[in-house]
Order: C-alpha cells, then structure tokens, then sequence
C-alpha cells in the first residue's frame, strides 16, 4: 500500500488508492458494527466509531504524510457530533417520517438511519477538512480553497448514501443474520462512504496533493 507524497495523478496508483480507502472504510465499519451489535452499543456507536474508522482511514494515508493527526480528529470530531446529534431527535425525526410517508421502501425506523448517518459523519468530516487544510498550509477559510470544503460536501452524500445501504441490507438481512455478523450491514455501509469519498479523493478536485 506505498502510496506517493504526490497528487494521486495516475490511473494504477488511484485504483491502489481507492480500493485500499474502500477496503479500509469497510473493516472500520465492520469492526464498529461488531462491537455495536455484540455488547458496546452505546461505547461503539456514539465514542469508538470515529476512533475506529479514522485510524483505519489513517492507515491508507500515512504514506503520504501531514496525517498525523488524522485518528485523533476523527474520533472527537465523531463524538462531538453523535453528541450533538442525539440533541436533535425533534429535528431529524420528522424529517425521517416525512421521506418514509413519501417514498416509502422500508420501515419507517430505518430512514432514521438515512438522516442521522450524514449528522453524525459531519462533525469528523470537519475535524479531517481542519487536518487537510492544515496539511495544504492555508487557512479553511481560504479564498478558493474549494479543495478542503469539497471534503465536507462529499462526505455528508458519502454518510447519506451509506445510510440507505445500510438501511436497505438491514431490510434484506438483518433478521437472519447472527449478532456476530451484523457487522457486515456496517461494514458494507462504510463501504459505500469510503467509494463516494474515495473517487472524490483521486479525482481532480483531490486535496491530497503535494503543496
């Protein structure tokens, strides 16, 4: 997984990085799914997805350097969102209720899943557009500096799409599937969020340039 310190400019180094950046979002999603559905729901799902997540992420990005802090602003930016998040049930909920009354598809209970997985990436999605502006050496609020803010746009789709993938295979399979691999309905969630993301990162509009 030797990844340059230069743009992700080639065509095989972009398929090595995307399929690594995808295989690590779904062992990160698998590993928190685990641990949600195996007795640490609320350790999981609300402190340790961040965590988990990031430093798998961070493990696609180091050979590249400036991510040092990538594992770290992960985890708290996850925490302060779930946080926040778990304070917004009176805003979400009936937006939830609004999309299963119009599109139907499954229960209403799992478009919940659709609207709270954006707001609960947002918070960790900020943290890492800090590291990568930090990384850039110029400020976030950088005149022209859509590179970094095209992070945070891409990963709330990248957290809606995982949402409705996961909301669909836990339609299809979550009641034949043992706890012990109901990590894989996360997993493939993250999945999806680390392929948005991940074409997002290798293609032109890539922050992970050398600067």
């Amino acid at each position: 997984m030797n990844v340059s310190n230069r743009a992700i400019d080639s065509r095989p180094r972009a398929a090595i990085f995307l399929t690594a950046w995808v295989l690590a979002n779904l062992v990160g999603g698998f590993f928190a799914g685990f641990l949600e559905n195996n007795g640490l729901q609320f350790m999981a799902t609300l402190i340790l997805t961040g965590a988990i997540v990031g430093s798998l992420q961070w493990f696609v990005l180091r050979p590249m350097g400036g991510f040092r802090w990538w594992p770290l602003a992960s985890a708290l930016g996850w925490i302060v969102s779930t946080f926040l998040q778990s304070l917004m049930q009176g805003i979400y909920t009936p937006v939830a209720d609004a999309l299963w009354r119009i599109f139907g598809l499954w229960e209403e209970g799992l478009w919940v899943v659709v609207v709270v997985v954006p707001l609960m990436i947002w918070g960790m999605a900020i943290a890492q557009m800090l590291i990568l502006s930090h990384r850039a050496g110029r400020s976030v609020l950088a005149q022209g500096n859509r590179q970094i803010w095209g992070w945070l746009v891409v990963s709330l789709l990248g957290g809606a799409v995982s949402g409705g993938v996961s909301a669909a295979l836990c339609a299809a399979l979550c009641q034949s599937l043992p706890p012990t691999l109901l990590g894989l309905v996360h997993g493939s969630g993250w999945a999806a969020y680390g392929l948005i993301t991940g074409l997002w990162l290798v293609g032109p509009y890539s922050p992970l340039e050398q600067v």
